[in-house]
């Protein structure tokens, strides 16, 4: 329980020294190795069924709470990589380029959203007082980061449908897209994202 706990916190640090920023409460990241085996990190909203483990402070009514939860875990081959409906695919070339590809299903059916933000939109506001009492948060959830650190420098960092809201950056070797969860629940052509590298 204790482990656990400090992975949460460890996680969940770059959330609190960004002032609460709710791009890291919600993502989805992969590290690739040179063979596109790698690492696979999720951290999701979840509303617990009471305060967690602090219990109840005496003089205190909680009146907002929310967890994190944090997965990771290995995998041999990046095609073998799915989320509900998202998939990843790619090919590594010992001389040349390499290639990593995600793939993300929209529309108000989308299994791999709901399952990283299974909250409302009014259970999102509420939550977000829970990681910033100033108020400067007006949701959690709003948005879902996707990151991918390559075994090289970014060389490629495109987007096939790319909509209004959603955006690229990428530095050294990490990539980064930031989904709105509103455009991941309407519907529209697959968000295909697409990385290159050299070995």
């Amino acid at each position: 329980m204790i482990a656990s706990r400090s992975r949460l916190v460890l996680a969940l640090l770059p959330l609190l020294l960004a002032g609460c920023d709710e791009t890291d409460a919600v993502a989805l990241r992969l590290q690739l190795d040179t063979d596109l085996s790698g690492t696979l990190t999720t951290s999701a909203l979840e509303l617990p069924p009471g305060p967690g483990g602090v219990g109840a402070p005496a003089g205190v009514e909680w009146n907002s709470s929310v967890s994190v939860v944090c997965n990771s875990g290995r995998f041999a081959r990046l095609s073998d990589v799915k989320l509900f409906d998202l998939s990843c695919s790619g090919q590594a070339n010992a001389e040349g380029l390499s290639f990593a590809q995600v793939t993300l299903p929209r529309g108000p059916d989308v299994q791999w959203a709901k399952a990283l933000v299974p909250l409302s939109g009014e259970e999102r506001t509420k939550a977000a007082r829970a990681l910033d009492p100033t108020g400067k948060s007006d949701a959690v959830g709003a948005t879902i980061k996707i990151e991918v650190t390559l075994p090289a420098t970014v060389i490629g960092n495109g987007l096939k449908g790319k909509t209004r809201g959603v955006k690229l950056s990428a530095e050294d070797e990490v990539a980064t897209l930031i989904v709105p969860l509103e455009t991941a629940l309407t519907a529209g052509d697959p968000l295909v994202w697409h990385l290159t590298w050299e070995q």
